[in-house]
């Protein structure tokens, strides 16, 4: 359903999102005014409400983008694979899942992840769960959470499933020119946009890191995140390298019989052999091929990903000691 909302609702699900998020925000200032939420609030809770909409906001922006590129992604893979079995239900069914698995997921995220993390997170001797002593602020934290990690479970089933889906694509290539990548391009835009989309997730939740009781969650999320963007950078690409691994080996073998060849015309007198030379240049430039599809670039790309958490959390720090100090 989250994504058959944006998908009805005009313009690009970022500027839905962005939408989403002001409607959130409004609502719930709106009903701060109306209810007197400022006057029982702790110091801190107001940070974090507003930190935790903008983050559910992201996550299901977030979950619905990743399933429109895994559709898109799909459509331009199966142009260049003429021969894809069932070629136009391999495209209807991408970016769609059983009724029942996504909830499932989600709840299930939640009742493992959420409640373990609000009980951590929650100041002792406070009870996370007793709503009659929650202020309005923590209203919207136990409501935003339960939103939140319901669409990041969601968001980390459909990254393996669709990318897991592009890799069996893959599956159907007969033949792969070595010396151009360009028509697989899409399986790699599709790993980025996998890592950075984990990666932007993580460094929305590192804003929660100006709260210290925040810190040894977020370590966990770090890790955990960093490692779920090198598998949704990969896992797209995993059947292409398989396929480029072949076609590599299959060059070199080439390569070994033409040398064979050559070495046979040249110990026998006869000058018309293959020339030693051109099939060892020939050679060595295969093996200088990756066994990924991409070059270096896509690594520092993703290494620059990795980044951007940290960025956020410095930036939500000085934010914050700026803020007190405007305050003072």
């Amino acid at each position: 359903w989250t994504l058959r909302a944006y998908d009805a609702l005009p313009g690009s699900p970022i500027w839905t999102g962005a939408v989403f998020a002001i409607g959130l925000l409004a609502a719930f200032f709106i009903g701060r005014a109306i209810f007197g939420g400022a006057d029982n609030s702790e110091p801190g809770e107001l940070r974090i409400a507003i930190t935790q909409i903008l983050i559910t906001a992201f996550c299901a922006t977030a979950y619905a983008y990743i399933l429109m590129t895994a559709r898109r992604t799909t459509r331009e893979m199966s142009l260049v694979i003429p021969n894809l079995p069932n070629q136009q239900a391999v495209v209807d069914r991408a970016g769609k899942h059983s009724k029942w698995v996504l909830p499932l997921v989600g709840v299930a995220s939640y009742l493992i992840i959420g409640i373990g993390v609000t009980n951590a997170t929650t100041p002792a001797p406070t009870s996370p769960w007793d709503w009659q002593g929650w202020n309005y602020d923590v209203f919207w934290h136990r409501a935003t959470t339960v939103a939140f990690v319901y669409w990041i479970g969601c968001f980390i089933y459909v990254i393996v499933m669709e990318s897991s889906r592009l890799s069996a694509i893959s599956n159907n290539i007969e033949t792969l020119d070595l010396l151009n990548m360009r028509p697989y391009q899409p399986l790699i835009r599709q790993g980025l946009t996998n890592a950075l989309l984990v990666l932007g997730m993580v460094s929305m939740l590192s804003l929660l890191g100006v709260e210290s009781r925040y810190w040894p969650a977020l370590i966990g999320f770090w890790i955990s995140f960093a490692a779920l963007a090198w598998i949704g950078l990969m896992l797209p690409l995993r059947g292409i390298r398989r396929k480029f691994k072949a076609a590599k080996d299959q060059e070199l073998q080439w390569c070994n019989k033409r040398l064979t060849a050559s070495r046979d015309a040249l110990k026998s007198g006869a000058g018309d052999g293959p020339s030693i030379a051109d099939t060892l240049a020939y050679q060595a430039m295969i093996e200088n091929q990756r066994n990924w599809p991409f070059d270096n670039s896509i690594l520092v790309r993703f290494s620059l990903y990795l980044l951007i958490p940290l960025g956020s959390w410095l930036g939500g720090a000085f934010v914050e000691r700026g803020v007190d100090l405007i305050l003072s």
